[in-house]
């Protein structure tokens, strides 16, 4: 940003160009990076935009649109799921410790802050909200991403359903409740009140549940009312028992209510019109058999729906009957709820893809390449990668003058036109290179404060350092070069050449290091963080981790750092946020890059993972003559802006001098009304 006689200040809500990244997609391994080796029970399913989605134990998942096929991923978590809802286009999960997740389609999802770690049991959509509950919270959001917990009225839900008034929340034993947004709520009573199920459908909301006249008799009923407050019971009928049913769903398709009872017969029971209704237990035999001292226990079934033509019931493993094809949950389908066959979901195959521990990645001519402790990846399409054959070790890799250079142990530095052919280059050292960067000269750093260059990557040059620590990272600007490594060392050089030491106020190493629009930024152990605008100033930042961070990288206004399995960004390096990438659980990142207007992030397993496309953040450059202030405003395409003044920072009142709508991705503006003195600016979003 140019400052003349005036000030400018960016002051764009970052929010308007993250959404990218909170969605990243794997590379490798597919699908969906490492998905557990077992399959898990299913406890929630939704059907939306032409499919089934599943959730489950682990963070599993299943998809299908065809009731036959179910292959398996993983989510962006390990953590058992409950249940699942989609409204205003995201499919939205949750479960144990406050798990939240969403995705726009079943296969991608990003892990959410819900704002609490208690167990969530239930979610539903309705009127622009969605709404999850569990035994000690209620939790509400617009978006799927941003969650309140300011709720009153409601404890202890175990389902909540949405509809066309609001929700209908219920608990174990006590009664129902509605509330028109989630936020407040009020109890509706019921003729049954035990172990209620509840669902929305066909216009009503529903509830199946149960009352005790006595200790053996037990009164069923569904429940009904189409605004969630005016309620009229359908009496389903009696169970003579000692043991207690529970309902474990309820669900409506084609014509029909269906519901689940667990108890002394396992049953489903089905009704056309609520008032005349089937009992039956027609699930293959095989399955309903088992033995647990003298009594028949079939195992449970958990959630059920219905679309594209068929009633879809999910399972229990059948651990009873070891010799059985029920050994894996089942998925049980039928077309008129009477007949059911299995669906079992096509078993967890070893994902796709090398799995070697990545420590970076390059891009040039539409060629990815990532190095590793034992051989190169490569991929032409970033979406399929095989390994190279007879490929160096590397532990960094950049691209440079439409190549790609990388450089590795005992000195080792290697060239290939293609990330298939690699010629290894003299580099006049033996030791460990762990970095390199290119700008006017391709520049290495490795132990013993090694510094090689080269003017075009064939002959290699040793330089005096000044430092006989580490050098870990090395990144390159316009004129000038830094370098960073052991017990907070940074060196700074105007030509790659001539290097001076630099004071970071840090004793933990540095690890890597990016330049970008605030200047540079340097990581390392202990979640260090230092940024500096001219390479000589710096000063240390709050990262929000104790973990050592691995990479930092700048692409389209933003700084990316990795540290284990976290990932931060900040739009000045000094201010960090963290972003869930969708990691399945026990991955580890390395490093990172920004490629193609997207960021790709590697690690252990053979872990790439990438975000949407990064639109640029906005820039303001402002121009002084001739009694006018001209400016220059870049941003994206379509994204509306302020343009707001103020005489003094100190206590600033800012004023709107121009607005944009709608704006190219350049604009310009002129004041022609600019006097004597300081005037500060600043453009915003609206």
């Amino acid at each position: 940003m140019r400052r003349l006689v005036l000030a400018g200040i960016l002051a764009w809500s970052c929010h308007t160009f993250a959404g990218s990244l909170d969605n990243w997609s794997w590379r490798n391994p597919l699908p969906n990076g490492n998905p557990p080796a077992i399959l898990n029970t299913l406890y929630g399913v939704v059907f939306a935009n032409g499919k089934f989605v599943a959730v489950g134990g682990a963070g599993m998942a299943c998809i299908s649109t065809d009731t036959t096929n179910w292959p398996e991923a993983s989510t962006a978590t390990t953590n058992s799921l409950a249940a699942i809802t989609c409204g205003n286009g995201e499919y939205v999960a949750v479960g144990a410790s406050g798990t939240v997740e969403t995705s726009p389609d079943g296969t991608n999802w990003v892990l959410q802050n819900s704002g609490t770690a208690s167990a969530l049991s239930a979610v539903a959509y309705a009127n622009g909200h969605f709404v999850a509950v569990g035994p000690s919270v209620v939790i509400t959001s617009a978006n799927g991403v941003t969650w309140s917990s300011s709720v009153s009225g409601l404890s202890g839900g175990t389902g909540v359903a949405g509809g066309s008034t609001g929700f209908v929340a219920v608990s174990q034993f006590s009664a129902a409740y509605y509330s028109p947004d989630g936020t407040t709520w009020t109890s509706q009573p019921l003729a049954a009140q035990q172990y209620p199920v509840v669902t929305y459908a066909n216009g009503l909301y529903m509830i199946a549940s149960e009352s005790y006249p006595s200790s053996w008799i037990h009164a069923q009923y569904v429940t009904t009312s189409p605004d969630g407050q005016n309620w009229t019971p359908h009496s389903i009928g009696n169970i003579f028992s000692t043991e207690y049913p529970e309902y474990e769903f309820i669900c409506y398709g084609n014509g029909n209510v269906i519901t689940w009872q667990e108890g002394p017969d396992f049953v489903f029971q089905i009704s056309s019109d609520l008032t005349n209704w089937t009992t039956t237990n027609s699930l293959p035999s095989d399955y309903t058999a088992g033995f647990y001292g003298r009594e028949v226990i079939p195992p449970p079934l958990y959630a059920g729906v219905y679309g594209n033509g068929k009633y879809v019931v999910f399972g229990e493993a059948n651990t009873f009957t070891p010799y059985s094809d029920y050994n894996e949950p089942p998925i049980f389908t039928s077309s008129d709820a009477m007949t059911w066959s299995n669906q079992r979901p096509t078993c967890l195959v070893p994902p796709t893809g090398p799995t070697g521990t990545f420590t970076g990645i390059a891009s040039t001519n539409g060629v990815y390449v990532v190095c590793s402790g034992s051989s190169i990846v490569r991929s032409a399409d970033d979406v399929t990668y095989t390994s190279v054959s007879g490929s160096p070790v590397l532990s960094a890799v950049v691209s440079w003058g439409g190549s790609f250079a990388g450089v590795g142990q005992a000195g080792a530095i290697y060239q290939s036109s293609d990330g298939n052919t690699w010629t290894q280059r003299n580099s006049a050292t033996a030791q460990n290179l762990h970095a390199v960067a290119g700008g006017g000269l391709l520049v290495a750093v490795g132990d013993s404060g090694t510094i090689q260059t080269a003017a075009t990557g064939t002959v290699w040059t040793s330089r005096t350092s000044g430092t006989s620590l580490a050098l870990y990272g090395v990144t390159a600007s316009t004129g000038l070069y830094v370098t960073v490594g052991q017990e907070g060392t940074v060196l700074s050089s105007p030509d790659g050449i001539n290097w001076s030491g630099q004071y970071s106020g840090q004793l933990n190493d540095l690890n890597s290091v990016a330049c970008g629009s605030a200047g540079f930024v340097a990581v390392g152990t202990g979640g260090t963080i230092v940024s500096s605008p001219d390479g000589t100033n710096w000063s240390p930042s709050a990262s929000g981790t104790t973990n050592a961070l691995e990479s930092v990288t700048f692409g389209n206004g933003y700084y990316l750092a990795v540290a284990g399995a976290v990932v931060l960004t900040s739009p000045d390096g000094q201010t960090w946020s963290s972003r869930s990438v969708g990691l399945t659980g026990g991955q580890n990142l390395f490093a990172c890059a920004f490629l193609n207007g997207r960021f790709d992030v590697v690690g252990s397993g053979g872990t790439i993972l990438e975000s949407g496309v990064v639109a640029p953040l906005v820039d303001l450059q402002i121009h002084r003559g001739c009694g006018a202030c001209l400016f220059t405003v870049f941003s994206p395409a379509g994204n509306s802006y302020r343009i707001q003044s103020t005489a003094n920072l100190g206590v600033p009142n800012w004023t709107d001098v121009a607005t944009n709508l709608n704006p190219a991705a350049i604009s310009q503006w002129t004041n022609s009304g600019v006097g004597a003195g300081s005037v500060f600016y600043r453009v915003i979003s609206p």
